[in-house]
């Protein structure tokens, strides 16, 4: 055996020792795979137990409906408008409050996977070179450095090393695991939120869409009025010279003249507001709308009803009630996150390479060194802030049960609320168009009078007139049957759907489980 070379016991000592450290780290790891969990278990609130079965049907809708309804993902194509599809897909593509919805997505989505590197080793490289020179006479050399015969005057040491270092924090609480499932759900309820914003954003599209065609309509309604009335304050006047009409009734149709006249700039006006918010929600200016809104067709009743008995279980796929019962199942791992925080944490850490006073020695293979070690950190006084932050995190999983359970019953009363809206304005369209037909015949009567020789014109301008008004009336409870439909989409979070199995099991997967209370 040479000199300097290890003797075969040693190696195989070495090797042992290499053997028994390898040991060592597999059982850590499979002890961390088998680790316990600190999260409690908890059952939420079963709101969806205390709703009815189904929401009642509207009756104005009943007749048309099958009992089957086909699910739409473009909901809004219901309406048959293609100009109002054009506008909601520029809004879904180019609106700025979507843009910042979409990147606040991203940024928990990248939280979420910034938590799972707690599950894997960390791996650092290090390359290092230092040199230091001191003199000897100082520190511990310097008590006996003068006493021995040509003992240098300085230490001038150089050091060249290159290694590779692994940590690992074994999960033995839960604490990682808990820590990343919370994030998950906060990426879940975060994605929830941009279904609400991309809802909000869709529905104000359609309304303001509808908002204008309507002020349209009642400007150009108002417009004819105004002829009208016009043409009528021209005839009785030369009444009134002639002595056939009083004073009162010729103010009174000049009255109502400059009245309907001084509507005119209020109406052009919400025009003009209307359009500037239909440009922020386009992304877009005012003067860009002009080819969008290019000859649009006026809001309509849909000529698909609303199904009968829409099942409650529906609330589930409202993003707001999605969104509310993930921050409750974030909630409650967070609690297991404090928990795990008053436990002992175990690590891992190991460190190999070379190291050598010589740059050109570095690499070769004697030069090689490592290191393994493990450490136990536990906490033993902090002064009661652990246990504070464990009661801190159950009074957020509180407020985030309280949340959930509010926001399902206000689901549920947007939902009944909104059908009810929605059966009261087909009622009101109803009469309204009764209404219209009737003033429509009587236009046509005086109309037919005067052409004959026995009716008078004046009869024919107040019967047209009154036709204007009734088309004013007609204009408004169009638009508010279509925002009434309008309604009910938000209020469900889109579209109904009869084939529910779907769409119940993809919102059930988000909500949180029903196992027994535990604190």
């Amino acid at each position: 055996m040479r000199k300097g070379e290890p003797s075969t016991a040693g190696r195989r000592r070495r090797v042992t020792q290499t053997i028994l450290a390898v040991a060592i780290l597999v059982s850590a790891a499979l002890l961390g795979l088998s680790a316990c969990t600190m999260v409690p278990h908890v059952a939420p609130p079963d709101m969806e137990a205390r709703l009815p079965d189904s929401y009642g049907t509207p009756a104005a809708a009943t007749d048309a409906v099958s009992d089957q309804a086909d699910a739409q993902v473009s909901w809004w194509e219901g309406y048959n408008d293609p100009t109002l599809n054009t506008l909601v897909d520029s809004a879904l593509t180019r609106n700025l409050d979507l843009r910042i919805a979409l990147a606040r997505v991203l940024e928990v989505q990248h939280a979420h996977e910034a938590t799972r590197a707690a599950f894997f080793p960390g791996i650092r490289a290090t390359a290092e070179g230092s040199r230091q020179n001191t003199p000897t006479n100082t520190g511990v050399t310097g008590r006996f450095s003068e006493s021995i015969p040509n003992f240098p005057d300085r230490f001038d040491v150089t050091t060249y090393s290159a290694s590779l270092g692994l940590a690992y924090e074994l999960d033995f609480w839960g604490r990682a695991r808990a820590n990343a499932r919370a994030a998950f759900g906060e990426f879940i309820a975060t994605a929830a939120d941009y279904r609400t914003a991309r809802i909000g954003i869709i529905s104000e599209t359609i309304s303001t869409y509808f908002e204008i065609l309507d002020v349209r309509r009642q400007l150009e309604l108002v417009q004819m009025n105004a002829d009208l009335l016009e043409e009528r304050a021209e005839i009785t006047e030369d009444r009134y010279r002639r002595g056939l009409v009083s004073s009162f009734e010729l103010y009174g149709i000049r009255q109502t003249l400059d009245d309907v006249r001084a509507t005119i700039p209020l109406v052009e006006n919400g025009l003009y507001e209307a359009r500037g918010r239909l440009a922020i929600l386009l992304g877009t200016v005012e003067p860009e709308l002009e080819n969008l809104l290019d000859e649009p067709s006026g809001p309509v009743l849909s000529s698909d009803p609303i199904p009968g008995g829409l099942p409650s279980e529906l609330l589930r796929d409202r993003p707001d009630v999605i969104a509310a019962a993930a921050r409750l199942e974030a909630a409650r791992q967070r609690i297991g996150v404090a928990r795990a925080e008053r436990f002992p944490s175990f690590s891992l850490t190991a460190t190999g390479g070379t190291q050598s006073s010589n740059l050109g020695e570095l690499i070769q293979t004697s030069q090689k060194f490592w290191l393994f070690g493990g450490s136990l950190t536990a906490p033993i006084f902090r002064a009661g802030a652990l246990n504070a932050n464990v009661r801190a995190s159950w009074s957020r999983y509180e407020q985030a049960a309280a949340a959930y359970e509010k926001s399902v019953l206000t689901a549920f009363k947007d939902v009944a609320t909104a059908l009810r809206q929605h059966t009261a304005e087909w009622k009101r369209s109803a009469a309204v168009r009764e209404a219209l037909e009737s003033a429509a015949a009587s236009a046509n009567t005086q109309l037919r009078r005067y052409r004959r020789g026995v009716g008078d014109y004046l009869a024919l301008l107040d019967a047209r007139i009154n036709t204007i008004r009734v088309q004013t009336n007609m204009s408004t409870a169009e638009r508010s049957a279509a925002l009434a439909r309008l309604g009910v989409h938000r209020a469900l979070g889109g579209a109904w759907a009869a084939d529910l199995p779907e769409i119940v099991a993809s919102s059930r997967s988000s909500a949180p489980q029903n196992i027994h209370t535990q604190k």
